[in-house]
């Protein structure tokens, strides 16, 4: 009775132990990498009045079917820019170990609605893949 008692409690375990195990490995999903993109182009007005918001509309292609628009980012001003200067960085993600379709996607309904503009002249600074700049400005009026 006590060797069959011992059986049963060291099967117990070890399915407790097996289940244990198995719950601690969870799928986490897809894994992304992150990259800033090729910004084509950007359209916004000439001018704008100081009360008014400024949109401005970013167009390029984000890539295959395993490329996503991840997001906007500041990019800190440096002494080369002026104070009136939106400086930003635009990134896609990109869903790794997976197979892609090969379907262009593009940049689309990517706009930024900016208020509290100083007068004057507004700068528009896009930062590239090379780091370098596609540029823009905007006068805006009392």
């Amino acid at each position: 009775m006590l060797k069959k008692n011992m059986l049963s409690i060291g099967l117990m375990a070890f399915f407790v132990a097996l289940i244990s195990f198995s719950s601690c490995k969870k799928d986490s999903g897809p894994s992304y990498v992150e990259s800033v993109m090729l910004i084509d182009s950007i359209s916004y007005p000439d001018t704008v009045s100081i009360s008014d918001e400024l949109p401005i509309q970013f167009y390029g292609v984000i890539g295959n079917g395993c490329d996503f628009f991840s997001r906007f980012e500041d990019v800190e001003l440096d002494n080369s820019d002026s104070a009136n200067t939106l400086k930003i960085k635009i990134y896609r993600k990109t869903e790794q170990d997976v197979a892609c379709t090969e379907e262009q996607k593009y940049l689309d309904n990517a706009v930024l609605k900016l208020t509290g503009m100083g007068s004057g002249d507004f700068f528009i600074k896009v930062v590239q893949p090379d780091n370098s700049y596609l540029e823009g400005k905007v006068f805006v009026k009392q």
